[in-house]
């Protein structure tokens, strides 16, 4: 039955079928032709899946990102980026990955950070004189950090599936984040030096206050979350509620640019985008499970370890098995059907499960700028008017060094525990 599995679900996902209905049908198909078991569980599996505490997190953290989006956020976060780093080679290039990360702290999500900054920097960069491909690849790019810095909601997957804290998962991504980042802006500084972009002059004490000051509200709304949920006042799933009323407040009474009409546009968009994640999520669930019940995960560990149980070798194989499985999944349905598979041979080997899971989600940030279901890549072709070809080419640098900052993120496991093992 798991033999046939696979070659059904990638027959059905090239006939066009959507990801949750092909994960979906293909445990169907399996199970009715190759299986024991009535068909009719799938459907019951799959609102399983989706009836989880945690899972309730999603869709507010999706609102809570729209309304800052639309509430006037990213130009405040923006001018505050330039002001801190605009003044060195490659500033406004710099400014664009550190806006990056300051907008996924709020919004938690990839496509919406590169939507969010990349439709105001990249006709920016453009103005300021950088070649074009150079902005788009390096937006696509800097736009993954939305998923790892916290609040994040592909952890909140993750969490929920392999049973790890969330609230644990969230600090652990707070440094690999900075990482990332700080590799980013090492490239657009030397880059721009060798290509002689003009940078801006430096700054004023006043204007870097002033910058704070205007950001302040959007700022202040990872710090309320963060420390709410490690001060125990709410859950993370609490948490993502909280972000939604506080996203409501500043756009309609602090900012005062979201109306009636806006609200209504941005209720709507919203669900749309949790349904189709949640939809996701429910045939990524019929598919972990089919693998469970078959004992697959025993199998397959029971393989690894038999070939080597070198933590250095098993991870260097499961940063290779993740990076190609998300060329061809979306990070969402690569984290449920991957990781109960490959976290508890992890475990087996001493990988800590808050480490294993920033990991696993930065390979699959990886699978969002590559072909054929990179989000980053599309939302970033819709952006630039460039061609998914040209987009891509624009992204392979910057790929060689989001892989350069998997290596050290892997190997150095105390980038992803010692915030955690602080906080709890």
């Amino acid at each position: 039955m798991i033999t046939a599995l696979l070659p059904i679900f990638f027959a059905v996902l090239l006939l066009g079928l959507p990801i949750f209905a092909s994960l979906a049908l293909a445990v169907f198909l399996a199970i009715e032709f190759f299986g024991s078991t009535n068909p009719v569980i799938v459907p019951m599996r799959m609102f399983t899946g989706m009836n989880n505490f945690s899972l309730m997190a999603i869709p507010f953290f999706i609102l809570a990102a729209e309304l800052m989006r639309i509430g006037g956020l990213s130009d405040r976060l923006i001018n505050l980026a330039k002001a801190l780093v605009g003044w060195v080679p490659g500033g406004l290039a710099a400014a664009t990955v550190l806006s990056c990360l300051f907008f996924g702290a709020i919004s938690g999500s990839s496509p919406a950070t590169v939507v969010a900054i990349g439709s105001i920097m990249f006709p920016a960069l453009v103005a300021a004189g950088y070649d074009k491909r150079f902005a788009i690849g390096l937006i696509a790019t800097a736009g993954t950090l939305g998923p790892i810095v916290p609040p994040s909601i592909a952890l909140i997957i993750y969490g929920s599936v392999t049973g790890t804290s969330v609230g644990r998962l969230f600090a652990a991504g707070l440094l690999p984040a900075i990482v990332i980042a700080s590799i980013l802006i090492a490239y657009c500084i030397v880059f721009s030096s060798i290509k002689g972009y003009e940078r801006a002059p430096f700054p004023s004490l006043r204007q870097i206050l002033v910058a704070f000051k205007d950001a302040a509200w959007g700022l202040g709304l990872p710090v309320i979350l963060l420390g709410g949920i490690y001060s125990g006042v709410f859950t993370p799933t609490e948490s993502a509620a909280v972000a939604c009323v506080y996203g409501l407040f500043v756009g309609m009474v602090v900012y005062r640019t979201i109306n009636l009409k806006e609200l209504a546009g941005t209720l709507r968009s919203s669900g749309l985008i949790s349904a189709t994640l949640l939809l996701i999520t429910a045939g990524a669930s019929a598919f972990s499970w089919l693998l469970a019940i078959t004992g697959t995960p025993s199998q397959l560990a029971g393989e690894v370890l038999s070939w080597t149980d070198d933590p250095f070798q098993v991870m260097a194989l499961f940063n290779v098995v993740m990076i190609v499985a998300g060329f061809f999944l979306d990070s969402a349905s690569a984290i449920i059907v991957l990781s109960p598979l490959l976290q508890p041979i992890a475990a087996q080997v001493g990988v800590d499960p808050v480490h294993f899971g920033v990991i696993t989600l930065i390979n699959f940030s990886v699978g969002m700028i590559t072909p054929p279901v990179g989000l980053n890549l599309f939302v970033a072709m819709a952006i630039s008017k460039m061609s998914l070809q040209e987009v891509f080419k624009a992204c392979l640098p910057l790929i060689g060094l989001m892989l350069l900052a998997l290596i050290i993120i892997t190997y150095v496991p105390w980038l992803s525990t010692w915030l955690p093992s602080l906080i709890y």
